[in-house]
C-alpha cells in the first residue's frame, strides 16, 4: 500500500513578522567613524563618500581652536561658524534656540566640554551632530552621556550618539599627554565598572545585558600592550580610539553606563561634587580611585599589582601623582559621598 505525504508550508502573516521583531533591540550608533591624518582637511569630501547630504553644515568649536587650525578647516564649507565656551548647560540652552528647526547637521570640534555642549544641543534640537574631538582624554565623544555645569555643579543629562566621529590624529596626537593618559585611564576602568556590574547581579539580580558587557570588557585590551614611549603613536591613538568608542557603543546598547562606570567614577564624581577646590582631569581621577578600589575595597592585591605596574610603564602613575591632589588615607572618607551620586549597586554598597 503506498502512502502521499503532503507537506504544508506556512508563511507566517505580517502581524507574526511584527511580534517577531520585538525580540530585536534596536540600537543607534555612528553611521560614520574616520580615523587617520588629514581628517580636518577633507571633512566634506568624507561626507559626500559617505552619501552625507544636509541643506547647512554648523561648526561649533572654540575660537582658540579654530585660530589653530583654521587653514585646514577653512578648506571644507560650513553655513555658520560658532565658537562657544563649552559645558554649561545655559549657554546649550541659548544655542539650542538659534538652532532648533534649521536642517542642519552640527559639528563639535573640541574638547569634552565642546563635545558634550554638542552632544546636549543636538539631542535637544533633533539634529544630528558629528564629534571631532582635539584630545583622547574620555569617551565624551561617542557616549550617551554629556557632562554640563549647571547651577554651579556638573550634572549628567542622557543624549544620544553621535551621527559620526571623526578623529584626526595629527590633531589628537597635538594634545598633552595628561590629557591622553586620563582617557587610556578612563577606558581602562571599565574593568572595575564590569566588576561591580557582575557584583550588582550576583548581590542584586540586577540583569546584565551580556552585549553591553563584552564591549565594555573589550574596549580597554588592546592598550595593555604599550609603554611610555609609544603614547602618541598613531598605532597607539587607534587603539585609544577604539577603546573609547566600544566603551561608548556599550553605553549604547544597554541604555545607560553602567558598564564604563562603576565605583571608580562615583568617586570622581564625588569630588567634582563636593571638593570642586580639589577636582582635576576626570580620567586622572577615575584611574586613581580605580587603583584605591582594587586595594582597599575589593583587596586584590593581584589585579592592583597588575595596575600598578601597567600605570608605571605607560607614564600613568607619575601623572595622577603629579596631578590629583588626594593621599591613600583621605580615600575611604571620599565613600559616602560617592554613595550619593546615583542609584547604583557597587563594590561601597557590599563591604
Amino acid at each position: 500500500m503506498l502512502f502521499s505525504l503532503k507537506v504544508f508550508r506556512r508563511f507566517p502573516t505580517p502581524e507574526a513578522i511584527a511580534t517577531r521583531t520585538m525580540y530585536y533591540k534596536e540600537l543607534k550608533s555612528p553611521a560614520l567613524i574616520k580615523t587617520g591624518r588629514d581628517i580636518l582637511k577633507n571633512i566634506d569630501w568624507i561626507l559626500k563618500d559617505a552619501h552625507f547630504y544636509y541643506s547647512d553644515k554648523v561648526l561649533l568649536t572654540q575660537k582658540i581652536l579654530f585660530d589653530e587650525y583654521k587653514d585646514q578647516l577653512n578648506l571644507n564649507v560650513f553655513s555658520e561658524i560658532i565658537f562657544v565656551q563649552g559645558g554649561d548647560a545655559s549657554e546649550a540652552a541659548e544655542l539650542a534656540g538659534k538652532i532648533n528647526g534649521l536642517d542642519v547637521i552640527l559639528f563639535g570640534f573640541g574638547g569634552g566640554s565642546v563635545i558634550d555642549l554638542v552632544k546636549y544641543i543636538g539631542t535637544k534640537c533633533d539634529i544630528p551632530f558629528v564629534t571631532m574631538p582635539t584630545t583622547l582624554s574620555n569617551d565624551s565623544l561617542c557616549s550617551t552621556v554629556a557632562r554640563l555645569m549647571s547651577g554651579g555643579k556638573k550634572r549628567s543629562y542622557a543624549v544620544q550618539p553621535p551621527l559620526g566621529i571623526l578623529i584626526d590624529f595629527g590633531v589628537v596626537s597635538r594634545s598633552p599627554k595628561n590629557l591622553t593618559l586620563a582617557g587610556v585611564a578612563d577606558v581602562i576602568s571599565n574593568q572595575s565598572a564590569v566588576k561591580d556590574w557582575l557584583l550588582s547581579n550576583r548581590n542584586t539580580g540586577e540583569p546584565v545585558d551580556e552585549l553591553a558587557m563584552m564591549l565594555a570588557k573589550s574596549a580597554p585590551t588592546s592598550l595593555f600592550k604599550y609603554n611610555a614611549e609609544e603614547v602618541g603613536s598613531d598605532e597607539f591613538l587607534y587603539d585609544l580610539a577604539s577603546g573609547l568608542i566600544l566603551s561608548g557603543m556599550s553605553m549604547m546598547v544597554t541604555g545607560s553606563s553602567r558598564g564604563a562606570s562603576g565605583s571608580e567614577h562615583l568617586i570622581s564624581h564625588a569630588i567634582d561634587e563636593y571638593f570642586p577646590d580639589k577636582s582635576t582631569i576626570h580620567g586622572l581621577q577615575v584611574g586613581w580611585a580605580h587603583l584605591m578600589v582594587e586595594k582597599y575595597c575589593r583587596k586584590d592585591m593581584v589585579e592592583y599589582a597588575r595596575l600598578s605596574s601597567f600605570y608605571e610603564r605607560i607614564g600613568l602613575m607619575a601623572t595622577i601623582r603629579d596631578c590629583v591632589p588626594w593621599k591613600e588615607e583621605e580615600f575611604a572618607g571620599l565613600i559616602p559621598y560617592a554613595k550619593t551620586i546615583r542609584k547604583r549597586y557597587t563594590i561601597f554598597d557590599a563591604l
